[in-house]
């Protein structure tokens, strides 16, 4: 039996697997898979009694490599990773370190999201400028479904990159709206591509178009999450990832050629 302590751990999971990040009933979510895996194990007796926090209640769709979640727990730091890997599907932990006790992942500094843009006609010069107009402190009202929460909002940057098949746009900001990043994605792409005004684009922008979009959940990544805290790898849990992952790109490769081949045999 080790003593009981506050312990922190790096989450990632595939977002496409989940009904979301927060739990729900009856619906598989990331957060109900992380608990009840830590339950069944007897690393925790509930959600509450641990006081379980996570950093980042993602949307449904979306994936990450690094969310934080943080617990009590008197279950061994060594052995954690791999326990609650071997307990899950779809979500995997691969470092988890102590903390103080009134560590919480919520007041985390910096929030890293990534979004993959898949390329067509994008004007890359036009959208890195569309990009530096959210730069900065602004009212956020019209990029995400209303709540009560301030609408205010200071993005630190966004990076716009070109990534072969993709156009790579990053965000940091310490935190976002519901659906923020997802419709300032919309809105850039759109403007570059000549299917809304330049005008319209902005969060200050003194015409709005009739409906701000919202790009697809499956292509937007939570990178990392900075807390002051340092995360060193869980070497064997991130063997055992890298594992799953190198696995499901052989299968997509087989499928991809297998598909190639189909279409060849029709044209004959």
């Amino acid at each position: 039996m080790f003593l009981e302590s506050r312990v922190a751990v790096k989450l990632a999971y595939d977002g496409s697997k989940f009904y979301g990040y927060q739990r729900q009933p009856r619906r598989r979510t990331v957060e109900g898979a992380l608990i009840d895996a830590l339950v069944d194990l007897g690393a925790i007796g509930s959600a509450r009694g641990a006081r379980l926090q996570s950093s980042s209640r993602t949307d449904r769709g979306v994936s990450a490599v690094c969310n934080v979640v943080s617990f009590t727990t008197d279950f061994s730091l060594k052995a954690l990773c791999s326990a609650v890997n071997s307990q899950t599907e779809d979500l995997w932990t691969y470092s988890a370190v102590r903390v103080p006790e009134d560590f919480n992942p919520r007041w985390a500094r910096r929030r890293w999201y990534r979004y993959y843009l898949r390329k067509s006609t994008q004007d890359l010069k036009l959208m890195r400028t569309f990009a530096g107009r959210f730069e900065g402190a602004h009212d956020f009202s019209d990029f995400s479904k209303k709540d009560d929460r301030d609408p205010i909002r200071t993005i630190d940057s966004i990076d716009v990159s070109d990534a072969g098949q993709f156009i790579v746009i990053d965000f940091k900001a310490e935190s976002y709206l519901w659906n923020m990043v997802r419709r300032i994605v919309w809105m850039i792409d759109a403007g570059s591509a000549g299917a809304i005004d330049e005008e319209c684009v902005g969060p200050e922008a003194a015409t709005r178009p009739r409906r701000i979009g919202l790009a697809p959940a499956e292509f937007l990544l939570l990178m990392d999450v900075e807390c002051g805290v340092e995360f060193p790898n869980d070497l064997k849990a991130v063997a055992s990832v890298r594992k799953v992952f190198e696995g499901r790109l052989m299968r997509h490769l087989f499928e991809q050629e297998f598909s190639h081949h189909l279409l060849k045999a029709l044209h004959r």
